[in-house]
């Protein structure tokens, strides 16, 4: 990794720190640059402002995120056992990713500029992993095929995000990884022609 690449990457720790601890509206460059350890005419080298700076948090995590999901995703075989994996894998992401979960779910989400931002459109490098695996089952025979994958798509995210919310706004004091079996199956019951176990190898 290039130096430039090195303080960028220290820059959006720093910002991911300060943002989740004050909030956007409170925070400022300056106390950003304090935390990286730069001047803060180095985070304009890279960044346009604050917001610009905020909204290229997601960007970064996204590229983060998907590279561990492909790691975690090989070796694991049928759509079944990837569903599971990819929730395993997005609520361990966001439980060892507080900081980043506030500012992104708590902050970012509610924020209505956040729609019209790189940032929301990196999403869906990851959410599109989720058709690719509803595709193959679907094609194999073992998700029905009546049922929109897209719209299930929609119901998996939105279940995800409500309960890291739900986690963070109760301050963190439970294993967010508790729920991760009750989302799976959920998801995959509604989406199965198959009976019994065989759904869960």
């Amino acid at each position: 990794m290039s130096k430039k690449a090195i303080k960028k990457d220290l820059i959006i720790e720093a910002a991911i720190e300060v943002f989740s601890k004050n909030g956007f509206q409170n925070s400022s460059i300056s106390e950003i640059a304090r935390r990286a350890n730069v001047a803060e005419g180095t985070i304009y080298q890279y960044f346009r402002n604050k917001e610009d700076l905020f909204f290229s948090i997601p960007i970064e995590k996204t590229k983060e995120f998907s590279k561990e999901l492909d790691l975690h995703l090989q070796g694991i075989t049928g759509p079944f056992n990837e569903i599971k994996k990819f929730v395993w894998y997005y609520l361990y992401f966001f439980k060892t990713n507080p900081e980043y979960a506030r500012t992104l779910m708590l902050e970012m989400r509610v924020n209505k500029n956040f729609v019209k931002t790189k940032a929301y459109n990196s999403f869906k490098s990851f959410t599109n992993r989720i058709l690719e695996i509803m595709e193959e089952g679907q094609k194999e025979g073992i998700i029905k095929k009546d049922v929109s994958i897209y719209i299930i798509r929609q119901l998996l995210f939105g279940i995800l995000e409500h309960v890291v919310t739900r986690w963070l706004l109760k301050g963190e004091k439970y294993d967010l990884m508790e729920h991760c079996n009750d989302i799976s199956r959920l998801v995959i019951d509604g989406i199965s022609n198959l009976k019994g176990k065989r759904r869960f190898e």
